[in-house]
Protein backbone atom coordinates (compact mmCIF):
# COMPACT_ATOMS: atom_id res chain seq x y z
CA UNK A 1 0.00 0.00 0.00
CA UNK A 2 2.64 2.31 0.90
CA UNK A 3 4.56 1.71 -2.48
CA UNK A 4 1.91 2.54 -4.19
CA UNK A 5 1.26 5.87 -2.81
CA UNK A 6 4.89 6.47 -2.97
CA UNK A 7 4.69 5.39 -6.99
CA UNK A 8 1.64 7.72 -7.30
CA UNK A 9 3.77 10.90 -5.59
CA UNK A 10 6.74 9.97 -7.67
CA UNK A 11 4.57 9.87 -10.96
CA UNK A 12 2.84 13.02 -10.11
CA UNK A 13 6.04 15.09 -9.42
CA UNK A 14 7.55 13.62 -12.62
CA UNK A 15 4.46 15.44 -14.60
CA UNK A 16 4.96 18.52 -12.63
CA UNK A 17 8.27 18.77 -13.58
CA UNK A 18 7.53 17.77 -17.59
CA UNK A 19 4.59 20.58 -17.68
CA UNK A 20 7.28 22.73 -16.45
CA UNK A 21 9.95 22.37 -18.76
CA UNK A 22 7.10 22.28 -21.53
CA UNK A 23 6.87 25.84 -20.87
CA UNK A 24 10.41 26.70 -20.60
CA UNK A 25 10.81 25.48 -23.60
CA UNK A 26 8.15 27.45 -24.61
CA UNK A 27 9.36 30.37 -23.24
CA UNK A 28 12.67 29.80 -23.87
CA UNK A 29 12.18 29.49 -28.06
CA UNK A 30 9.89 32.56 -27.81
CA UNK A 31 12.91 34.87 -26.29
CA UNK A 32 15.17 33.32 -28.69
CA UNK A 33 12.85 34.07 -31.91
CA UNK A 34 12.48 37.82 -30.11
CA UNK A 35 16.09 38.20 -30.27
CA UNK A 36 17.06 36.55 -33.64
CA UNK A 37 14.14 39.12 -35.04
CA UNK A 38 15.80 41.84 -33.27
CA UNK A 39 18.78 41.27 -33.86
CA UNK A 40 18.11 39.97 -38.05
CA UNK A 41 16.31 44.14 -37.85
CA UNK A 42 18.79 45.94 -36.67
CA UNK A 43 21.48 44.48 -38.89
CA UNK A 44 19.65 45.39 -41.99
CA UNK A 45 18.54 48.66 -40.80
CA UNK A 46 22.24 49.48 -40.17
CA UNK A 47 23.38 48.01 -42.96
CA UNK A 48 26.47 46.62 -40.80
CA UNK A 49 27.21 43.27 -40.26
CA UNK A 50 30.13 42.17 -37.58
CA UNK A 51 32.00 38.96 -37.47
CA UNK A 52 29.89 36.39 -36.47
CA UNK A 53 26.30 37.83 -36.41
CA UNK A 54 25.12 35.89 -38.94
CA UNK A 55 26.17 32.69 -37.45
CA UNK A 56 25.04 33.53 -34.25
CA UNK A 57 21.88 34.43 -35.00
CA UNK A 58 21.63 31.52 -37.16
CA UNK A 59 22.60 28.85 -34.44
CA UNK A 60 20.19 30.98 -32.36
CA UNK A 61 17.66 30.46 -34.44
CA UNK A 62 18.22 26.68 -34.30
CA UNK A 63 18.03 26.70 -30.52
CA UNK A 64 14.52 28.13 -31.04
CA UNK A 65 13.16 25.94 -33.88
CA UNK A 66 14.45 23.06 -31.52
CA UNK A 67 13.36 24.30 -28.16
CA UNK A 68 9.87 24.89 -29.96
CA UNK A 69 9.42 21.66 -31.63
CA UNK A 70 10.28 20.31 -27.97
CA UNK A 71 7.63 22.09 -26.56
CA UNK A 72 5.22 21.14 -29.11
CA UNK A 73 5.88 17.80 -28.24
CA UNK A 74 5.24 17.96 -25.06
CA UNK A 75 2.03 19.92 -25.50
CA UNK A 76 0.79 17.16 -27.55
CA UNK A 77 1.85 13.86 -25.75
CA UNK A 78 3.86 12.76 -29.44
CA UNK A 79 5.80 9.78 -29.43
CA UNK A 80 9.47 11.05 -29.91
CA UNK A 81 8.90 13.65 -27.13
CA UNK A 82 11.88 12.24 -25.37
CA UNK A 83 14.44 12.57 -28.03
CA UNK A 84 13.33 16.46 -28.43
CA UNK A 85 13.19 17.01 -24.59
CA UNK A 86 16.84 15.55 -24.04
CA UNK A 87 17.72 17.31 -27.56
CA UNK A 88 16.40 20.56 -26.34
CA UNK A 89 18.44 19.97 -22.54
CA UNK A 90 21.34 19.42 -24.41
CA UNK A 91 21.44 22.75 -25.46
CA UNK A 92 20.94 24.12 -22.23
CA UNK A 93 24.05 22.49 -20.97
CA UNK A 94 26.08 23.11 -23.89
CA UNK A 95 24.53 26.40 -24.98
CA UNK A 96 28.12 27.58 -25.44
CA UNK A 97 29.96 24.81 -27.65
CA UNK A 98 29.67 26.79 -30.70
CA UNK A 99 30.76 29.81 -29.44
CA UNK A 100 33.82 27.95 -27.70
CA UNK A 101 34.28 26.70 -31.34
CA UNK A 102 34.36 29.80 -33.66
CA UNK A 103 35.87 32.16 -30.61
CA UNK A 104 39.48 32.66 -30.29
CA UNK A 105 38.78 33.60 -26.79
CA UNK A 106 38.44 30.35 -24.82
CA UNK A 107 39.05 32.20 -21.37
CA UNK A 108 36.06 34.25 -22.30
CA UNK A 109 33.80 31.81 -23.60
CA UNK A 110 34.73 29.46 -20.71
CA UNK A 111 34.06 32.29 -18.13
CA UNK A 112 30.28 33.15 -19.35
CA UNK A 113 30.13 29.09 -19.49
CA UNK A 114 30.62 29.10 -15.49
CA UNK A 115 28.75 32.10 -15.08
CA UNK A 116 25.97 30.10 -16.44
CA UNK A 117 25.65 27.32 -14.16
CA UNK A 118 22.01 27.52 -12.96
CA UNK A 119 21.27 26.63 -16.81
CA UNK A 120 23.66 23.52 -17.05
CA UNK A 121 21.95 22.30 -13.81
CA UNK A 122 18.49 22.77 -15.17
CA UNK A 123 19.51 20.98 -18.43
CA UNK A 124 21.19 17.88 -16.72
CA UNK A 125 18.01 18.15 -14.35
CA UNK A 126 15.80 17.88 -17.09
CA UNK A 127 17.53 15.06 -19.26
CA UNK A 128 17.13 12.82 -16.16
CA UNK A 129 13.55 13.77 -16.19
CA UNK A 130 13.07 12.78 -19.99
CA UNK A 131 15.51 9.61 -19.70
CA UNK A 132 12.73 7.96 -16.77
CA UNK A 133 10.31 6.27 -18.35
CA UNK A 134 7.08 7.85 -17.78
CA UNK A 135 3.24 6.67 -19.17
CA UNK A 136 1.41 9.11 -17.53
CA UNK A 137 0.75 9.62 -13.40
CA UNK A 138 -2.61 7.84 -13.82
CA UNK A 139 -3.52 5.20 -14.83
CA UNK A 140 -6.82 3.99 -16.79
CA UNK A 141 -8.61 2.50 -14.14
CA UNK A 142 -7.98 5.66 -11.83
CA UNK A 143 -9.98 8.12 -14.88
CA UNK A 144 -13.67 7.75 -14.69
CA UNK A 145 -14.84 7.58 -18.05
CA UNK A 146 -18.68 8.87 -18.57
Amino acid sequence: MMQRIMNGIALLLLAICRTVYCWVFFISSFFMSCVVYRHILGMARSHLVEKGDISSNLICAIYSIIWGIAWWMILRGKPALRQWAIAANAILVFIYVPALLTSGNWRGVLKAELNLWPFIIIGIFGTIVFSVPYRGWRHKSQVAVK
